[in-house]
């Protein structure tokens, strides 16, 4: 391991970086100069030979790289973390997964992406970096963040035995900044204000402000660390927090059955200009170089990594175009004109008319016969256009199509009107050439996905709130690190603990958000066709995906109503939505319009039951009453029968009639009595009726119940019961 506390160290692994890829960076600023130079599609030996002469370009390799890019650009990167084990949950990879989204959003990563992509198209090399540090001056948590490194092909270079495509092998790396001279001075005024080379010997560009530039060393630090196993097969980490604990967890039984040693690497970073130090070494929060490279048609040969971009074979075919055509230009329309030949003889008298002879629309010219001149004035010279260099110009064309893999209809051109079916085909095969500048940046892509995931409890290690962004841009606010207590078991525990679980991370690439979008609307749309019950079940989410102003806040509306009426299953809902419905389920509801008229529905049920049971007493009643009529008619046919016995006895006993006579009257008044009651109470049931009729009709209503009402009629049927039994 090299000793990286020693500047000429630093020095030197940095001139063997340079050296090991001095080639391929070389050919990479050619490719970047080949398309945005001014005259660099041109050798530059030729252009300063053609001077004079006509050098034009035609530039037919910018339109590939452009719509390579540009799937680049209209697609979007997504990262997903997944859980792979250690107590790993997917609601926890989902809050990593948000978190990961947000910093991409702060840093503005798909910009950083589609910027990097277009620079992997033209020269086979770009990247970026990931690095955690305070957003603004008025906070003091830091956070992560994603930034571009411009320039990337003179400015960062890696350790020579790294092979990984994401260089997540390299021990170490360098990164060069160019700084103002004014601004060295004020940030490092013992530093000496030499620059370092950054491998660049050839200059493209002549005015250029004055700098100094310093390096940045990225360098792996390894640190041991002890780790021990309980009884109970726990595990903490041998350290100050662990022996405070120790003896208790003896006391409960829980002693320490093994233990082992661990290994940890750490990057730090050191800046340095070509003569020292400048600081002193910092320590980053990443266990792999912060540096991110992105390579397109990557190989190892030879132990040598190569690579290139789409513009690398385009170079001969676009130089001999522009070079054919130059040509072709230079001998028909730069070419003089062609002349009429003519004796001065024949001119005379003629010469105003003569002179505008390629001009002038007049039918008739003369001239004068010279015999020594065998007929009239000839036309002669003009441009002499060589045939070949069209076929040349149209063949490099074609070439440069093969080259690229980029046909005529992968670039929107349709020239032999072809068929959908054949275009189609040729687009693919467009495709099958772009999708490895695509693999290119997934890996890329994936790697910075690894270092924030890396990062995460190192940068996130307090109780605080973060954001948690959506793939449709929409967030939510989250408590991560939050201490609390269990309420089952009485111990703390720690929600959103980022520092639990092993969770993967990989990268996916496909059509942008928005054209996502649009195709779901057109699926969601194709289906309602043949089930039209899909638009009521997912109307919200066809709603969320179409861009229009407003749309949002109907979609808000359509899902409002789906909630109320239950269609979205409770793991659909968002954490808001489950806390609404939690605190409406304790608060007394509003009855729905459903609800209304079942309770309508059981209310005019009760009341015809409860009617019922009137006119079943009512009838009751009628029925005592007639018993009782019946047994007065008895009553008094017994007395008739008992007056002849009186009058037969009052024959042989006064004594006796008159206590007969005494004991008929009595009974009489009994029976009077007891009928007197029976009408009463029929009477007072007819009345109640008729009243809770009236009621009823001025009131709109069904039927008027009351608590006591149906007792009121038990009661009376009783006394009717009572009042017949005393007779019987």
């Amino acid at each position: 391991m090299p000793d990286f506390t020693k500047h000429e160290v630093a020095i030197r692994l940095l001139e063997e970086a340079q050296s090991a890829d001095d080639d391929q960076r070389e050919l990479a600023r050619d490719d970047h100069l080949f398309v945005t130079k001014v005259d660099g599609q041109w050798e530059p030996k030729f252009w300063s030979d053609c001077e004079g002469k006509p050098r034009y370009t035609f530039d037919m390799t910018s339109p590939i790289v452009d719509q390579i890019s540009g799937d680049i650009e209209q697609s979007d990167f997504d990262i997903k973390i997944s859980p792979a084990g250690n107590d790993a949950t997917k609601e926890l990879a989902e809050l990593r997964d948000g978190m990961v989204r947000n910093i991409e959003n702060l840093s503005n990563a798909q910009g950083i992406y589609a910027d990097a992509g277009r620079n992997v198209v033209t020269s086979g090399i770009d990247g970026w970096m990931v690095v955690s540090e305070f957003l603004n001056d008025n906070s003091f948590d830091q956070d992560i963040v994603v930034k571009p490194i411009y320039n990337f092909t003179d400015r960062v270079w890696f350790d020579v035995g790294a092979q990984n495509r994401d260089a997540s092998d390299s021990e170490y790396g360098f990164l060069l900044s160019a700084i103002p001279t004014e601004k060295f001075k004020q940030l490092w005024p013992e530093g000496s204000g030499s620059s370092v080379s950054d491998g660049n010997d050839a200059t493209a560009y002549f005015d250029k402000a004055e700098t100094v530039v310093i390096g940045h060393i990225y360098y792996r630090k390894q640190t041991e660390r002890e780790l021990v196993k309980t009884s109970l097969g726990r595990v903490f980490e041998n350290d100050e927090d662990f022996k405070k604990i120790e003896d208790e967890l003896a006391a409960a039984g829980e002693t320490v059955q093994d233990t082992r040693m661990v290994k940890d690497d750490t990057f730090f970073m050191r800046k340095f200009d070509a003569d020292g130090w400048l600081e002193e070494e910092e320590e980053t929060v990443f266990s792999q170089i912060p540096l991110v490279p992105a390579y397109g048609n990557f190989k190892v040969i030879e132990n040598k990594t190569t690579y290139h971009g789409a513009v690398r074979k385009l170079v001969d075919p676009q130089r001999v175009m522009n070079y054919s055509l130059s040509r072709e230009i230079e001998e028909g329309a730069l070419a003089p004109r062609a002349k009429y030949w003519m004796t001065t003889e024949q001119a005379k008298g003629h010469t105003d008319s003569l002179r505008t002879l390629n001009t002038n629309a007049d039918p008739v010219q003369f001239y004068n016969n010279d015999a020594t001149v065998p007929g009239p004035p000839q036309q002669n010279g003009g441009a002499q256009i060589n045939q070949g260099l069209r076929v040349m110009s149209d063949g490099m064309q074609q070439i440069m199509g093969s080259a690229s893999g980029i046909f005529a209809a992968g670039m929107g051109n349709n020239p032999n009107a072809q068929s959908g079916v054949a275009i189609e085909k040729l687009q693919t095969k467009s495709n099958n050439i772009t999708v490895k500048y695509f693999k290119a940046l997934e890996i890329a892509i994936c790697q910075t996905g690894r270092l924030i995931l890396d990062a995460l409890p190192k940068v996130y290690d307090v109780e605080r709130q973060v954001r948690i962004m959506s793939e449709d841009g929409s967030f939510d606010m989250q408590d991560i690190n939050q201490v609390t207590i269990d309420q089952q078991t009485g111990e703390q525990v720690t929600l959103n603990d980022l520092t639990i679980g092993k969770y993967d991370v990989t990268c996916t690439a496909g059509p942008s958000f928005n054209s996502r979008q649009q195709e779901t609307v057109q699926g969601l749309l194709e289906l309602a066709a043949i089930d039209p019950s899909i638009i009521a079940l997912g109307q919200d989410i066809l709603l969320n995906n179409i861009s229009t102003p407003g749309i949002d806040k109907i979609a808000e509306r359509s899902r409002h109503q789906l909630l109320s009426s239950g269609v979205i299953p409770e793991d659909q809902l968002t954490d808001d939505e489950k806390e609404q419905a939690a605190r409406a389920a304790q608060q007394p509801q509003e009855p729905s319009a459903e609800m209304v008229l079942a309770q309508a529905e059981q209310a005019k049920a009760d009341a015809d039951h409860q009617r019922n049971q009137i006119e079943a007493a009512r009838l009751q009643a009628d029925t005592a009453n007639k018993q009782q009529l019946n047994q007065i008619e008895a009553a008094k046919l017994q007395l008739k029968a008992q007056e002849q016995d009186v009058t037969f006895a009052e024959k042989s006993s006064n004594l006796d009639l008159k206590a007969r006579d005494q004991q008929f009257n009595q009974l009489l008044k009994m029976q009077e009595a007891t009928n007197t009651a029976l009408n009463d109470v029929v009477k007072r049931l007819n009345t109640n009726a008729d009243t809770m009729k009236t009621i009823r009709e001025a009131s709109g209503a069904d039927v008027i119940t009351g608590p006591g009402i149906i007792d009121n009629f038990i009661t009376q049927s009783n006394v009717v019961t009572e009042g017949q039994e005393q007779i019987d």
